[in-house]
């Protein structure tokens, strides 16, 4: 039998500009030092990936696995940001309420906290 995975996704473009953005990055031991990205536990570095920067948490949560990504591209106007975000297990069905509701407005939140 196979294992369901959930995902999602939401994008916005932001005036913040793309260098700023990963100075404030750059100078964070970890993104959970970030307020609205606490609630997502395991991240990993920043990672800069050829003209992109990208946040990365994962975790084993409720019997699942939990994971994504911000990721952070230039445009014109400022900067481009991209959520993904992965469920991946049978309890995925009740917890992706709550991934839901702790990523909701999640990139909003995090621009304003930039």
């Amino acid at each position: 039998m196979k294992t369901p995975v959930f995902g999602f996704e939401a994008e916005i473009l932001t005036d913040a500009p793309f260098e700023a953005i990963g100075a404030r990055l750059g100078a964070l031991d970890s993104p959970a030092e970030l307020h609205c990205l606490r609630s997502l536990r395991g991240w990993q570095p920043l990672e800069r990936e050829e003209g992109r920067l990208v946040l990365h948490w994962g975790r084993t949560w409720g019997g699942s696995e939990e994971s994504g990504a911000i990721s952070i591209t230039p445009d014109p106007k400022g900067a481009r940001l991209r959520l993904e975000g992965h469920l991946k297990g049978w309890t995925g069905f009740l917890l992706l309420g709550l991934l839901r509701w702790k990523t909701d407005r999640l990139l909003d939140r995090f621009v304003e906290e930039l």
